[in-house]
């Protein structure tokens, strides 16, 4: 007699009862920590759902064929009663767990926030397809209608078409935000529910559906599935953080801004004011008593500056409100240039590389700040003899606009390059420094919608790179200045 190998045996009969349950509770976990990472937030809220909502599939199977069978025997429930509750919790694991993850793929492209209207319409009509399966195959009839191949295929047909809407929601966002600070963020967490998502939706249905023999059990392969999950989850939490949870140095929410900065921010920009009032004051004295130097005019423009940058920004808090406009980047780059390389010690000369003529869509005051933080940075990085490189290309086709700040300092090791955009972390000695220009620069270009990256080796210098988004422009469309109707809120994710 032939006997079937073990894989073909797991996979025609399954695997034990007991390690069904394991399966449950190992997505309970899973799913578990990702909503305690922020239990307020919809978008963890909806992933959570549907992480329950898969769970049933491997509960539903451990109580109708190993629980069940026990609770029989023993007479605490009837045979009736077992299977019209496996019956029910089929329905809701084949009809509510890929809508789930649909409204979950909608909160992840934010479309409750940018399209109000449209997302309660869409979140109602998302709904529909169950309520008609339910009507049409009753929910109580589940167990007996797996073996009608006409459900088999509906089923399927209906899981399937919502596992491609979803994908297809999550390809789209991460593809227009794949300059945004918090892109590899949302990436992560995308590929954690899909990988699980898609392993099911081929496991499970083909084999319903066409009734491929020796297959009845693939999908609880998914164990293996969601302990890479489980593992995968773990090793980024330790690392730069997943899902808004980071286990080494802080918890953080990746979808919003770090509201515990607001306080620090307004007692700096307090502080300023003060300061720069007395500077303002020294300044109009001298220009009474008839001194009418340059440097009294860079006092007094310098003062001006600053005096306006925190009256706009609150300096340094998270919320970054833009005023958009077409930024002329080679006239800001002269005169960073001028400034930056009047005769000082420890400053190194400022020079400008390239610079495309095609202007820049930003807010120019937040572009000169962060610029003037990286240029700083960059030069007491280089000491005396070195030397800072600006540089701008913007490639439409790209839909990408790059400013680079590039420096021939002393470079920096790859454990401070993974913190340097962390608020109060600074490398510099005393304790002038609050280490939150870096932090206010990432702010600055996630209200961009855009990201800020740096390469950097022990001894090799480093490069910064602001990455701006670039619309194509339409033919015949005019271009002029204009601010933009949705301004952009910065916020680490």
């Amino acid at each position: 007699m032939e006997t079937r190998p073990e894989w073909a045996h797991i996979m025609a009969d399954g695997i034990p009862g007991e390690l069904l349950l394991v399966f449950a509770l190992l997505i309970w976990v899973v799913f578990g920590l990702i909503l305690a990472s922020n239990p307020k937030n919809r978008l963890n809220q909806w992933c959570f759902g549907s992480g329950m909502m898969f769970s049933v599939g491997a509960l539903k199977e451990y109580l109708f064929y190993t629980l069940g069978p026990e609770l029989i025997r023993r007479g605490v429930w009837s045979e009736e009663g077992v299977r019209l509750l496996y019956s029910l919790l089929s329905a809701a694991f084949y009809y509510l767990s890929m809508p789930a993850v649909v409204i979950f793929c909608l909160y992840f492209h934010h479309l409750d926030r940018t399209r109000p209207v449209l997302f309660r319409r869409l979140f109602l009509l998302v709904y529909l397809p169950p309520v008609l399966l339910a009507l049409i195959f009753p929910c109580t009839q589940t167990l007996a209608l797996q073996s009608d191949r006409v459900f088999c295929l509906t089923v399927g047909l209906y899981n399937w078409c919502y596992g491609l809407i979803g994908t297809g929601i999550l390809a789209h966002i991460l593809t227009a935000e794949r300059m945004s600070a918090n892109y590899r963020q949302r990436r992560l967490a995308a590929f954690s529910l899909l990988v699980p998502l898609w392993f099911w939706l081929i496991s499970a249905f083909p084999y319903h559906a066409l009734g491929i023999p020796n297959l009845s059990k693939m999908w609880q392969f998914n164990l293996i599935v969601v302990l890479f999950l489980l593992f995968y989850f773990l090793y980024h939490a330790f690392r730069e953080g997943i899902w808004g949870i980071r286990f080494r140095r802080e918890t953080y929410d990746w979808n919003s801004g770090n509201q515990a900065l607001q306080k620090n921010a307004r007692y700096v920009g307090h502080a300023l004011k003060n300061d720069l009032a007395k500077i303002e004051w020294c300044t109009d004295v001298l220009a009474g008593a008839g001194v009418c130097g340059r440097e009294v005019e860079i006092l007094r423009r310098s003062a001006a500056h600053l005096k306006q940058f925190i009256s706009r920004t609150q300096l340094y808090s998270q919320d970054i409100s833009l005023a958009l406009e077409e930024c002329d980047v080679e006239g800001l780059f002269q005169e960073l240039r001028e400034g930056f390389n009047q005769p000082r010690a420890g400053a190194g000369p400022v020079q400008i590389s390239f610079c495309d003529r095609e202007p820049l869509t930003c807010d120019t005051a937040h572009l000169e700040e962060a610029l003037r933080n990286l240029i700083t940075n960059a030069v007491e990085a280089a000491g005396e003899e070195g030397q800072v490189v600006l540089s701008y290309r913007c490639d439409p086709r790209r839909r990408c606009g790059v400013i680079t700040v590039a420096d021939n300092g002393c470079g920096m090791d790859e454990e401070t390059v993974k913190q340097l955009f962390e608020p109060y972390y600074t490398t510099k000695a005393g304790g002038e420094n609050l280490g939150l220009g870096l932090y206010y620069c990432w702010n600055v270009m996630s209200a961009h919608g855009g990201s800020i990256r740096v390469t950097s080796q022990p001894g090799e210098g480093s490069v910064f790179s602001l990455l701006f988004p670039v619309k194509r422009k339409r033919k015949g469309a005019q271009s002029g200045h204009g601010t933009d109707s949705d301004p952009g809120r910065g916020g680490r994710p």
